[in-house]
């Protein structure tokens, strides 16, 4: 994997000149984190089928009731349970790169966070990918589209169950220093992008207007 830092928008501008518009992005606020979906965060690899199952089945007893509409395939199921929180196998991705650096610097902590850039160039449907099957880290852009989702250009890696992280050595980590995030949440405030953008509800207007008002 490449890395490199920037220390203000228009570096992180250069950085990502030469990326496809298909690539993923995805903001970290801590650069020791690394691509790892959230199922897999302290299990043991050998335990990931079995919570994995479990999970999902007692989410999907508890959901069909509280659904208009039901998921008709496990990976739909994964696309909600993500969606609402659950640990799932997908991580989140956004096609754009200023949405990455959003969730980058958007944290308040003195930690020095990243953008990783996966500029895969090619996608699956959810119907042509088997989960049970699957060998490889694999990109989608899922069939149901929240306005969460639509708002953030969201895109899903779905991973095999094999407890590792994901890294690709022609991925880019984009490394932002502690002390530059305030000012890059500014530029991407002028900008339009958000808490009250990326976040179209009631929670993220108030959130907007908490950043606005300097409340921590």
């Amino acid at each position: 994997m490449r890395e490199m830092t920037v220390s203000s928008f228009s570096e992180f501008d250069d950085a990502i000149s030469d990326i496809n518009r298909s690539a993923l992005c995805r903001g970290v606020s801590d650069i020791a984190y690394e691509l790892v979906p959230s199922l897999f965060r302290g299990k043991k690899t050998e335990a990931l089928e079995a919570q994995e199952k479990n999970l999902m089945w007692l989410f999907k007893t508890q959901a069909r009731g509280r659904l208009a509409t039901t998921p008709s395939s496990e990976l739909e199921w994964l696309v909600l349970a993500q969606h609402h929180g659950l640990p799932t196998r997908l991580l989140d991705w956004s096609l754009s790169p200023l949405v990455a650096l959003f969730f980058a610097v958007q944290s308040e902590s003195n930690t020095d966070c990243a953008v990783y850039i996966h500029d895969k160039r090619s996608f699956k449907q959810e119907h042509d990918i088997n989960i049970s099957t699957l060998k490889q880290v694999t990109a989608f852009l899922p069939s149901h589209v929240s306005p969460r989702l639509s708002a953030q250009s969201g895109m899903f890696t779905v991973h095999p169950l094999n407890g590792k992280a994901f890294n690709d050595e022609a991925m880019l980590k984009v490394i932002i220093p502690a002390g530059e995030k305030r000012k890059l949440m500014e530029k991407l405030v002028k900008f339009g992008v958000h808490h009250g953008s990326m976040f179209p509800d009631l929670d993220g207007l108030s959130r907007y207007l908490r950043y606005l008002s300097n409340y921590a």
